[in-house]
């Protein structure tokens, strides 16, 4: 329970509080840690004598030379969930350090659970990772991934929501941005993927208050000064299919424009789908439709085409007049055959500039 590292803390914390030499014995009696090199690794009698009782022992001038590796001072154990896990030793006059010998034991057992608290802790990320890990295989061993839920005790149900976040800021604690998300999505699970993605599994909800805890996420991660992209699936309706909406995240982040923070895969799926054709496919389509003197108007027809057709909003959008943009999209249709104000032209240029992006 005690490692040479804790014992070591324990022994440079309390030290500053007494101002006196510590030693630290393990369940075995042994030294661990002291202010003392020279006594490290000795059998210390009286801390077995601690070990053996359950109670504080004081070693005087007396009783020292019956005890060996003492010197005087007082011994106490030091206890977690009801057993003694160490003892801790306090070199000097038993009267003259008095209370104080109390204290030093408290400060003990809070840093041993800490300690405590911080690996369990860890052991737990670490499973839930483990288990992220396995459902984004392309082949899970879902005998493994319920073993570990169980241990873990969360309860997995779709449907579900996978959010990916890309996080450019590396100043930051991963285990307080995964205790952040969790404390908003409240049911799921969260993890990193690597050192700067996190992947959140939302459950128990509809599609749409899954959208408001992401929302409500983002914003809180923005307030800590984080550059940060999020991007979420559509609704998966099993484990099977977590791996899908991963995916998905994945795609809505490389294909939208770094300017975009927050991104669903269904608003950008047409473009998606696009991207996943095979690109010999594609490559002759968009090579016909982009030709010649379009290719210097593909940033108009993109605005175009996002703002939903819409002159006075566009033009507002390019900083340009809105004759400027007539003349620019009767230009396209003169040049290419395409009129960009007609659906089916207007169609068949989006695929092509999506095309030619893969």
């Amino acid at each position: 329970m005690i490692t040479h590292e804790m014992a070591e803390m324990l022994v440079k914390e309390t030290s500053k509080v007494l101002d006196l030499n510590i030693n630290i014995m393990n369940e075995k009696g042994i030294i661990i840690a002291s202010g003392d090199s020279s006594r490290l690794y000795s059998i210390h009698e009286g801390a077995l004598e601690v070990i053996k009782s359950g109670q504080t022992f004081e070693i005087t001038l007396k009783n020292k030379k019956q005890l060996r590796g003492t010197k005087p001072g007082i011994n106490l154990p030091i206890t977690f969930q009801n057993q003694i896990v160490a003892v801790i030793g306090i070199t000097g006059n038993p009267e003259t350090i008095g209370n104080r010998a109390g204290l030093v034991k408290m400060m003990a057992e809070l840093l041993v659970k800490q300690s405590y608290i911080a690996s369990q802790t860890e052991w737990r990320q670490r499973m839930k990772e483990m288990t992220i890990e396995e459902l984004l295989k392309q082949d899970p061993n879902y005998e493994y991934v319920n073993r570990w839920l169980g241990l873990l005790n969360i309860h997995l149900e779709g449907p579900f929501i996978i959010s990916l976040i890309d996080i450019s800021d590396h100043s930051f604690s991963s285990q307080t941005l995964i205790n952040d998300a969790e404390d908003i999505i409240k049911k799921g699970m969260t993890g990193f993927i690597n050192t700067n993605k996190m992947i959140l599994i939302l459950t128990d909800g509809t599609f749409t208050q899954g959208e408001e805890k992401l929302s409500t996420l983002y914003k809180d991660l923005i307030k800590k000064n984080l550059g940060i992209r999020l991007a979420y699936s559509s609704q998966i309706h099993n484990l099977e299919n977590i791996a899908r909406g991963y995916k998905e995240c994945e795609m809505a982040l490389s294909i939208s424009d770094d300017s975009t923070k927050i991104v669903s895969y269904t608003d950008i799926e047409p473009k998606a789908l696009i991207h996943q054709i095979d690109r010999k496919l594609g490559e002759p389509f968009s090579n016909r439709i982009l030709q010649g003197s379009i290719k210097n108007h593909l940033e108009t027809l993109q605005a175009f085409f996002d703002c939903n057709f819409n002159i006075k909003e566009t033009a507002e959008k390019l900083f340009i007049h809105r004759n400027t943009l007539i003349y620019r999209l009767n230009k396209i249709k003169e040049e290419s055959g395409y009129d960009p104000q007609n659906f089916k032209d207007a169609f068949a240029l989006q695929m092509g500039m999506w095309l030619s992006d893969t």
